[in-house]
């Protein structure tokens, strides 16, 4: 055991759902509902079907979402978490640094469907998993997604072998294999972003966590201090070791109800930009006299959503000016079919892209962005930042059902989409999920 996995599992290794907090059981709900809507329409992009033709014929009690196939728990967990991110529409989290539910739930679901396990159960296991991961996320820092880390799945790995590990029953020297196997299955490159291999990263972590989780119950062994000790985790892939004190910031507070959700289905650092240039369309500018944009942002974000010349939809989710020139030709920036390859390649939109100009400022955060409108009128300016979560959490509620609903329907029908939905809703009070499952297939 280690002072790290300790501390963790001290805290949350016999977590209730009765000890929920009302404000984490509900972005809880919220979470997971937006995943289903995320992985249902996901499970219809190419990605996901060469996966399923790839992997998915191996018979289990595990249900691959959107499909009349089931698998193992950890092919299943693979799939579902690469399905789930294929449209980069799921949540994130500033606190752990990346896409927090799609490599953790995955993993929780896989494990609750084979078992039989309650709504209660995989609420429960979520939390323990989202906690156990944003400390880590937030304690190795950002150098360790600037060298060019994706945390989605780095970090993600040991959310999923926290919640897999809960829902096992394991003691704290379980817990602390658990997290050392994990440690080592910690990969996911940014280079690979605007790819299918980047959907892929999730599902490896959920995949790898879930593993970790159930060779630690076998009596695998690891190296307890494989995540902060020497040659471990934080000195491979961070700056050395990991900062407690920021572990300690959270000792009193909850990370799960700072979650933000996506309403364009875009990188999400793309998201303050096109939500500044359409405040300023909402405000009469209009769309024919827009002559160009200057776009300024962080400039560590043009690692991530810096494609300059996008020509596949895939590309056009990480690119600033193609977002910009997405929307002002009033393409849909919240439908997923406003990112197949048809929109970016329209010649309006190809010849607009030029005409987009990014500046960068080190003191704006990463999820804010300065907009400045061109025209022959002269200059109109807004600004936006995305990276606090709502205060309205029924208001929030009500624009996740809508869009869980507009994702869903399409794949399963309105009869199953809707009782789905009202499930999800209300999942701590379902006695056994694989009936919820059923409705995916």
């Amino acid at each position: 055991m280690t002072e790290l996995t300790n501390q963790l599992w001290k805290q949350f290794g016999s977590l209730t759902i009765d000890e929920l907090p009302d404000e984490v059981a509900t972005v809880a709900h919220h979470c997971v509902l937006d995943w289903f809507g995320c992985a249902l329409a996901g499970s219809r992009e190419p990605l996901a079907g060469l996966l399923r033709d790839e992997l998915g014929a191996a018979v289990g009690p595990c249900s691959l979402i959107g499909s009349e196939l089931k698998a193992d728990p950890m092919r299943a967990a693979m799939i579902n978490g690469a399905t789930g991110h294929a449209l980069d529409f799921d949540d994130t989290s500033m606190v752990m640094g990346g896409h927090a539910t799609v490599p953790l739930l995955p993993a929780v679901l896989a494990l609750a469907e084979e078992q039989g396990r309650t709504g209660a159960d995989v609420v429960t296991a979520y939390v323990v998993g989202m906690e156990v991961q944003s400390r880590i996320g937030t304690s190795i820092g950002t150098a360790h997604y600037n060298k060019g880390w994706h945390t989605t799945s780095t970090i993600g790995v040991f959310g999923a072998a926290a919640a897999g590990s809960w829902m096992l029953g394991l003691d704290d020297q379980g817990f602390a294999t658990a997290m050392g196997i994990a440690a080592s299955s910690a990969s996911g490159l940014k280079a690979n972003f605007g790819t299918m291999t980047k959907p892929l990263h999730p599902g490896q972590a959920a995949e790898r966590g879930l593993l970790a989780a159930k060779l630690a119950a076998r009596g695998y062994t690891a190296n307890a201090s494989a995540i902060d000790g020497n040659q471990s985790f934080a000195q491979a892939a961070g700056t050395g070791s990991l900062d407690a004190g920021r572990i300690d910031r959270l000792a009193d507070t909850w990370a799960t109800p700072a979650t933000l959700f996506k309403f364009h289905a875009a990188c999400h650092l793309t998201h303050a930009g096109i939500e500044a240039t359409g405040s300023l369309l909402a405000d009469g500018v209009d769309l024919t006299d827009i002559e160009g944009i200057t776009m300024t942002v962080n400039p560590s974000i043009l690692d991530v959503c810096g494609i300059p010349d996008p020509t596949t939809g895939l590309e056009a989710k990480f690119s600033l000016v193609g977002t910009q020139a997405l929307l002002v030709h009033a393409v849909d920036t919240a439908a997923v079919s406003s990112f197949e390859d048809g929109p970016i390649n329209r010649d309006d939109v190809q010849a607009f892209i030029p005409r987009v100009l990014i500046e960068t400022d080190d003191s704006l955060h990463t999820m804010a962005t300065r907009v400045e409108l061109h025209g022959s009128g002269g200059s109109r300016n807004a600004d936006h930042d995305v990276s606090h979560p709502s205060s309205d959490l029924a208001a929030q509620g009500a624009k996740l059902r809508s869009k869980f609903d507009a994702l869903a329907t399409p794949v399963v029908g309105d009869d199953a989409a809707s009782a789905l939905g009202d499930n999800l809703t209300t999942l701590a009070m379902h006695p056994d999920v694989r009936e919820l499952l059923a409705l995916t297939r």
